[in-house]
């Protein structure tokens, strides 16, 4: 949930600022959104016994809040949210498993 609010503050203080434009900050907004969930995953495996499960779970509800802000905000095709559910799942998954490298990293 950190990841997730870390990203959607970041997203309005940069739509609001200025500083990401309409025409060129895309990528900059989609790295943003990863980074997110790799946050959400990572939190969510420092927290729990079952690291990637418990990242990839954070990531798949950040997946669904951001599916839900973006279907009610614009038309979104299918292939886009299922695609936005997968890359969720694996990146959340990806923060729980540093977050499981580095709790065997520090315990050894």
């Amino acid at each position: 949930m950190a990841g997730l609010v870390f990203g959607l503050l970041a997203f309005i203080f940069l739509g609001v600022s200025g500083i990401i434009s309409d025409g060129g900050g895309d990528v900059v907004l989609l790295f943003l959104q990863f980074l997110s969930l790799v946050v959400a995953g990572y939190v969510a495996g420092r927290l729990s016994d079952t690291e990637t499960i418990h990242g990839s779970l954070a990531g798949l509800l950040s997946a669904f809040v951001s599916g839900l802000i973006a279907i009610t905000s614009s038309q979104v095709s299918i292939t886009g949210v299922v695609t936005l559910t997968l890359v969720a799942a694996v990146l959340g998954a990806s923060g729980g498993a540093l977050a499981r490298w580095q709790r065997e990293t520090v315990s050894n």
